[in-house]
C-alpha cells in the first residue's frame, strides 16, 4: 500500500480540505480453470481511498474503485478500464452518518429475524447507488436510505431500520415502502439489482439469553404479496460445539420453514453441518477446515438439496496456501451440479470455479 500526502491545491475538490491521506490498494488475479475455453481468467483493479478529519469531529471519506482489465476466457473477451466500480462517499462522526454509493440498505443493515423468514424480503444492495443516512445514541443506532434512480437521480423504495438493547434484550424494527417495479427493465441492466423486490416489508424482533441459549423471535410481513412469517432461532454453545435451530411459521405457503446446525471449531480444525427445509425445498451441508500450518489450509465439503438448478450445489476440496501480505495461491476442485458455473460459494468462505482451478491472487 502507498500513502500520498497531497497538498491544498489537489485535494480543493475534497470536502475543502486543506489536505487528506489517499491510499491505494490494488487486487490481481491470474487463475487456470480446466472447464473454460483455454482455460485461462484474470482480474485486475486498484480502490482509491481517501480520508480527512475535519471540525467539530466529522470525518470525510472517499472511495472509489478502478477496474483495470478483467479477462474471462470461457468467451476470451477482455473489458479494458472502467471506472464505474466501488464508488462510496461518506460523512461520519461518532453519531451520525451520511453515505452515498454503493452501501448496504437502512433495513438491510439493522434488521435482525430469523433465518430463511419468507416475508423479510428486504432489497439487498447489489451494484445500485445507495443515499443512506445514520445516527446512535444512547445505546440506539438506525437509519433510512433509498436507492437512487441513475436516468432521474430521484430516490426509489425508501426503507428504515433501527436496533439497540433495553434491559439486556436486544430489538430490531425495519420497514421499506414499496418500490417501482419497472426498475429491473428499464433503469438498471439485467443481474444488477438481483436482490431487489419491490414489495412493501416490515419486520419486527427481540432477541435475548436465556439458561445459556441466545434466542431471537421475529415477525414479518410482505404487504404487497399479503403473506407473513413468524419465527423463533435458538442457538446454544457446548463447549467447542454451537448448536442451532429454527423454525419459521408461514400461514400463507404451502410449507413452514425449520432448520438444524451444528458448528464446531477448536484449534486448527473446524466443523459445520446444517439440515434445513425453506418453503419445502430441503438443503443440507457437511463442510470441514483445517489449517496444517505454515500458511497452509485445506477446506473441503459437500452441499446438495432438492434444487438441482442452484449453482452452489455440488462436491469440492481444495488447498489455500498463503503468501503473505494478502497474496495467496488456492488449488480447487468442484463438482458442481450445474457445469460451468464460476460462482459456487461455500461455507467455509471461498468463491470458487466449477472444475479443477489454480489461481493466483495479489494484493498491494
Amino acid at each position: 500500500m502507498k500513502k500520498i500526502l497531497l497538498s491544498t491545491v489537489a485535494l480543493a475538490a475534497f470536502a475543502g480540505a486543506a489536505s487528506a491521506e489517499i491510499s491505494w490498494t490494488g487486487t490481481a488475479k491470474l487463475g487456470y480453470n480446466d472447464d473454460f475455453n483455454d482455460g485461462f481468467f484474470a482480474d485486475a483493479d486498484v480502490d482509491i481511498k481517501a480520508s480527512q478529519e475535519l471540525d467539530n469531529g466529522w470525518t470525510a471519506a472517499l472511495t472509489y474503485g478502478l477496474e483495470l482489465e478483467e479477462l474471462r476466457s470461457n468467451d476470451r473477451t477482455q473489458d479494458g478500464f472502467s471506472a464505474d466500480n466501488n464508488i462510496v462517499v461518506s460523512l461520519t462522526s461518532d453519531y451520525a452518518g451520511l453515505y452515498y454509493g454503493e452501501v448496504e440498505y437502512a433495513a438491510v443493515s439493522y434488521w435482525d429475524g430469523v433465518s430463511e423468514m419468507a416475508s423479510d424480503s428486504f432489497s439487498e444492495q447489489d451494484d445500485e447507488e445507495v443515499l443512506k443516512a445514520t445516527m446512535m445514541y444512547a445505546g440506539f443506532e438506525g437509519g433510512v436510505s433509498g436507492m437512487v434512480l441513475p436516468t432521474s437521480g430521484d430516490i426509489n423504495q425508501v426503507n428504515a431500520g433501527v436496533s439497540g438493547s433495553i434491559m439486556n434484550y436486544g430489538f430490531s424494527v425495519a420497514y421499506q415502502e414499496a418500490g417501482d417495479d419497472v426498475i429491473t427493465a428499464g433503469d438498471y441492466a439485467a443481474g444488477k439489482v438481483e436482490d431487489y423486490d419491490a414489495s412493501e416489508v416490515f419486520g419486527i424482533s427481540g432477541s435475548g439469553s436465556f439458561a445459556g441459549a441466545d434466542v431471537t423471535v421475529a415477525y414479518a410481513q410482505n404487504k404487497t404479496a399479503d403473506t407473513e412469517s413468524y419465527g423463533v432461532e435458538v442457538a446454544y454453545p457446548v463447549g467447542p460445539v454451537v448448536l442451532g435451530a429454527f423454525y419459521v411459521a408461514e400461514p400463507d405457503l404451502s410449507d413452514d420453514t425449520y432448520g438444524v446446525m451444528a458448528d464446531y471449531e477448536e484449534g486448527a480444525l473446524a466443523v459445520s453441518a446444517y439440515y434445513q427445509s425453506v418453503v419445502g425445498q430441503d438443503e443440507y451441508a457437511l463442510e470441514v477446515s483445517y489449517d496444517l500450518g505454515n500458511g497452509i489450509k485445506l477446506a473441503g465439503g459437500h452441499i446438495n438439496g432438492d434444487d438441482s438448478g442452484d449453482n452452489d450445489f455440488g462436491t469440492y476440496a481444495l488447498v489455500d496456501y498463503s503468501l503473505g501480505g494478502g497474496a495467496s495461491i488456492v488449488t480447487s476442485y468442484v463438482d458442481a451440479d450445474v457445469e460451468g458455473t464460476d460462482d459456487f460459494d461455500t461455507g467455509t468462505g471461498y468463491e470458487l470455479k466449477d472444475g479443477a482451478t489454480i489461481l493466483v491472487t495479489l494484493k498491494f
